[in-house]
């Protein structure tokens, strides 16, 4: 690679992390490309170089926020007591990442894409490349007991949903008993559907 190529490798690093900055700090509607620029200390040509519109720009971001959260996870884990108990304790694992500024941020997108079709088709995109490292993620912290069980891929589908729905929910109404006591009644739920060899067949 030569020196101008690093040049601008290190320039679209700074514009994407400032844009993820921003998303975390201050949420979609102030991560304007003016605001990225100034927090990259970029030129406004530099900037539509590398993301010539707005989506562009965010799909990026996205992207570094899906990694961001990869690593949070095997933080979390790490943290995280032993427990004999290793399925509540990786759903807990899971539960704890999705709380966490930068999931917020990833979610928010989302939800402006829904009246904004560019957007959307660029986040379609971002997602879909990293819809594979996040279960593979999510595998790793269940471990092979788990993800060898046949009803684990319809386990691990209803359980994203499920945490995605709760860390919508925890913006409004952030009430740590209530959570808890429906991730316990989720994990008895799951816990019969993945020692139950029928559970697929029956699918």
């Amino acid at each position: 690679m030569s020196k101008r190529d690093e040049q601008r490798a290190a320039t679209r690093r700074r514009l994407v992390d400032a844009a993820v900055e921003s998303l975390i700090e201050k949420g979609v509607a102030a991560t304007t490309t003016l605001e990225v620029q100034r927090r990259a200390g970029v030129s406004r040509g530099a900037l539509l170089h590398h993301f010539p519109t707005h989506e562009e720009l965010l799909g990026a971001a996205v992207g570094r926020l899906v990694r961001r959260n990869e690593e949070a996870v095997r933080e979390e884990l790490a943290a995280a007591p032993p427990s004999a108990d290793g399925l509540s304790r990786s759903f807990r694992v899971l539960w704890a990442v999705l709380r966490r500024p930068a999931f917020g941020a990833e979610l928010e997108l989302w939800a402006v894409a829904r009246t904004n079709p560019r957007l959307r088709q660029v986040l379609r995109r971002a997602e879909g490349a990293a819809r594979r490292d996040l279960y593979r993620v999510i595998g790793d912290v269940l471990g092979p007991e788990v993800t060898s069980a046949p009803s684990y891929p319809l386990v691990a589908e209803l359980t994203v949903q499920l945490l995605r729905g709760m860390a919508i929910s925890d913006v409004l109404y952030r009430e740590d008993a209530d959570r808890d006591a429906l991730l316990e009644r989720w994990i008895t739920v799951v816990r019969p559907l993945l020692t139950d060899p029928s559970t697929e067949e029956d699918r």
